[in-house]
């Protein structure tokens, strides 16, 4: 299912000041920005804050730009800058995000990889899996003889279906692992469709003719 934000959002955490800043003895870190949102973490706990919300712990939120934020804690206004560095040394792995433009007939096209091989998909959120023709998937080394052979309806009526699994599909540098996909008798999908089974690994967001894809953790 696509989720929708209106603009940017910049994800990473966000350290305070070397000595940092407390909320009853809690540091407060900034783990996230979207237009006039944040998302803060006090102890552990993640709280999403819209311009003008306090939190429970009393923290409001005053403004944000794109790389900052600007609260109010314990009645003095703080900004908190974008870094990757985290009191304490740890480090949160970065959100791994790839964009596509839509083309003039409203489809998504995106190159890719399988196990490696350059692959063009089509991304189809109405599609339960990873789909290929035989075609396809002879040029890029798939054992799909030995999959599990079903029948699948499409336009032009039942075609047989091997069930497979692959190895590794990779669009932009968000990789997913042990991706089951159908391979189609025949030269249908023209394109390899990139379905359900890889994007369920994402988060989908559109915006003015611009589809982003984040990869989940």
């Amino acid at each position: 299912m696509l989720w929708r934000v209106n603009c940017w959002m910049l994800l990473g955490l966000l350290a305070l000041m070397p000595s940092g800043y407390a909320v009853e003895a809690h540091q407060v870190l900034l783990v996230g920005l979207f237009k006039d949102t944040a998302v803060i973490d006090v102890q552990g706990k993640q709280q999403v804050l819209k311009v003008g919300q306090t939190s429970p712990d009393g923290i409001k939120l005053i403004a944000t730009s794109r790389s900052q934020a600007t609260l109010s804690i314990d009645g003095k206004e703080h900004q908190l800058s974008l870094s990757r560095a985290l009191s304490g040394g740890y480090q949160r792995k970065p959100s791994l995000s790839h964009s596509i433009t839509i083309n003039g007939a409203g489809q998504y096209f995106t190159a890719g990889s399988i196990n490696g091989h350059t692959v063009t998909f089509l991304v189809d959120t109405g599609a339960t899996a990873v789909a290929l023709n035989t075609e396809q998937a002879r040029r890029l080394g798939i054992d799909f003889v030995n999959g599990e052979l079903g029948q699948v309806s499409t336009a032009g009526g039942f075609v047989k279906a091997y069930s497979v699994t692959l190895g590794r599909v990779k669009i932009g540098s968000i990789e997913v692992k042990n991706v089951r996909a159908s391979v189609l008798e025949g030269v249908y999908p023209v394109y390899a469709l990139l379905g359900m089974t890889y994007l369920r690994h994402v988060e989908i967001a559109e915006d003015n003719g611009m589809m982003t894809l984040t990869q989940k953790y």
